[in-house]
């Protein structure tokens, strides 16, 4: 490519990034006054500038500026941006979520992953016949049950905090819930990924997950370790969180075990968020990225993957009514699925209706963690452009109904009163702040 046609390249890329940063943030303010997450508006956003309404509204426009040519790059950014989120995820997942000995957090999130996956089992047949007829029944079927039984711990935590929930016992059930069935949901679709990018072949599938077992061994006795260490001495020698010559080494690290599990046939995000969490111990660590990276990531690089998200959802591709009942047996399944596992498992070890219900509208938000595993479905070819439509308006759903279920059935003394001050400030996306005080 010669410099002009960069050059020309280049300004393309720029407009859309310009579009997207530009709607990412008034629409995700708008859906933050709304009590939604900033994922929500930043979808919304890509689907105002998608096909599903600018396209629609002004299709010379539309093809005009979001010209095929600087599709891929723009992914590459979005991918980037979600490379460095759930490096942080993982640095900040607290695994002491998940040595909870209660009954109620077993019960809720075993039923809060089974109830959802044997409705993903009950409606998958269904979609695979008048849906993705072309794509592997296994594959389809393994990754419908995954996408409606995961739940979006990152989400789960920020809402907590909005509540002022994070010390009940309430709070601490859903996300000690939700942190079993985060990792759950990503140890199954590394699976699916294997499975699928090995044709079947489980030979080839055993080989991948032997070497991502392998890597995330040597990331935590070795490598993490090792960082860790590093980052103490560098940071005492310098005087600063987060000393060039380590930030060196540590993206370093982040891109080659990125590149290792690439290498192996699965997503490069599955490294990172392995590496995160082999130096999710070292608290000091921790706040250094996020102070020095987070404010940019989640502003100039993650709105590109939400809003990509949207660029990617037509919802004029459900253009018949048979489409749009698919869509409520997706949204269907993952409610009453989610919803109704996640209370029989509090209800059957004494929670009184409304703590189950609370707990149960917590559990069922996917947002971020659904949204990755969706994109993930797509980019394996799994999802034709129908069927992945519905999952984005199941993923938008389910995330936007958490705070009116949750504030029409929360406890009466768990209740915000009027007046009362402000809730903790946090981060976009549900990412713990620097602030904010650990979870008990």
């Amino acid at each position: 490519m010669n410099p002009a046609a960069i050059e020309s390249h280049l300004k393309m890329v720029l407009l859309q990034w310009f579009l997207i940063v530009v709607a990412a943030y008034y629409f995700g303010r708008a859906a933050k006054r709304l009590g939604q997450p900033l994922a929500v508006g930043e979808i919304v956003a890509g689907l105002v500038l998608g096909p599903s309404l600018f396209g629609w509204l002004w299709p010379e426009a539309f093809a005009s500026i979001w010209i095929p040519e600087t599709q891929g790059s723009l992914q590459l950014l979005g991918k980037i941006g979600i490379i460095l989120l759930v490096f942080q995820v993982g640095m900040e997942f607290d695994f002491g979520h998940l040595r909870s000995g209660s009954k109620t957090v077993t019960a809720v999130s075993a039923l809060g992953m089974l109830a959802p996956f044997l409705a993903g089992l009950a409606i998958g047949p269904w979609l695979h016949r008048n849906f993705a007829p072309q794509v592997s029944y296994i594959g389809f079927q393994a990754f419908i049950c995954v996408a409606l039984s995961i739940s979006a711990l990152p989400i789960l935590g920020r809402i907590l905090l909005e509540y002022r929930l994070e010390r009940t016992t309430l709070g601490v059930t859903s996300i000690s819930a939700a942190a079993i069935d985060d990792v759950a949901g990503w140890v199954l679709l590394a699976g699916i990924t294997s499975l699928v990018t090995t044709g079947f072949d489980w030979r080839g599938m055993l080989w991948q997950l032997f070497g991502t077992v392998s890597l995330f061994t040597l990331l935590m006795l070795l490598v993490g370790p090792w960082l860790r260490e590093r980052w103490r001495q560098s940071s005492a020698a310098q005087g600063t969180p987060l000393p060039r010559s380590f930030l060196a080494l540590l993206l370093a690290a982040l891109f080659a075990s990125a590149l290792a599990t690439n290498v192996l046939g699965i997503f490069s995000i599955f490294g990172a968020f392995l590496l995160g969490v082999a130096l999710h111990q070292e608290a000091g660590l921790v706040k250094a990225w996020r102070d020095r990276f987070s404010d940019f990531v989640l502003v100039a690089l993650v709105p590109i993957f939400f809003t990509n998200t949207g660029l990617r959802t037509a919802l004029g591709a459900l253009s018949s009514p048979v489409a749009w009942i698919g869509c409520g047996l997706v949204l269907l399944a993952a409610v009453t699925g989610k919803l109704g596992g996640c209370y029989l498992g509090a209800r059957l070890t004494g929670e009184s209706w409304r703590s189950a219900a609370s707990i149960a509208a917590l559990m069922n938000t996917r947002a971020l963690m659904g949204l990755i595993a969706i994109n993930v479905g797509a980019d394996l070819g799994l999802l034709p452009r129908d069927v992945f439509t519905m999952f984005v308006i199941m993923a938008l759903a389910t995330t936007a109904m958490t705070g009116p279920l949750l504030s029409l059935w929360l406890p009466p003394e768990l209740r915000i009163q009027p007046g009362s001050p402000a809730a903790l400030p946090q981060s976009p996306h549900g990412l713990r702040p620097a602030a904010a005080p650990p979870m008990p």
